[in-house]
């Protein structure tokens, strides 16, 4: 038993959320990105971090760098929604931070093992990479340093 609730915590530890921590509210608004399952610069406990750089960072409408989406990478198929802002200032409503509608992504990578954050480059096989309110998969993330 004691061995079984041992690993138990490992496996929470590993694929925990730990670097990318999501600190806006959903809000009703998003676009999917799937990674596929053939990833092979992730490995499982690495997380993926899903920017806009010029999206809506606060409720005054201040455009700036956000993280509208995270995931931890398991091994397999990993589907992130990223959230997408909104604005009813108008009518009199609040602002939501999020990503703005049509800007490219920009995709993060927190190596666990080195904890080292990277920056990479990936490849779209549908969609558009935009935050678009469909989808978009993602099937290769390279330029990682040493792969």
């Amino acid at each position: 038993m004691k061995y079984i609730v041992r690993l138990l915590l490992i496996i929470s530890i590993i694929y925990s959320q730990d670097h990318f921590n999501l600190n806006i509210n959903e809000t009703g608004e998003s676009s999917l990105f799937i990674f596929q399952n053939n990833i092979s610069t992730l490995d499982n406990g690495d997380e993926i971090g899903i920017f806009d750089s010029n999206g809506i960072i606060d409720t005054l409408g201040n455009i700036g760098e956000i993280l509208v989406g995270a995931g931890v990478w398991s091994g397999s198929q990993s589907n992130i929604a990223a959230i997408h802002a909104v604005d009813v200032s108008q009518f009199g409503g609040p602002i939501l931070p999020g990503a703005d509608n049509g800007n490219p992504i920009l995709l993060k990578v927190w190596k666990a093992l080195e904890e080292v954050e990277y920056t990479p480059s990936f490849d779209v096989l549908s969609g558009s990479g935009t935050f678009d309110g469909l989808f978009s998969v993602i099937e290769n993330i390279s330029c990682l340093e040493g792969y």
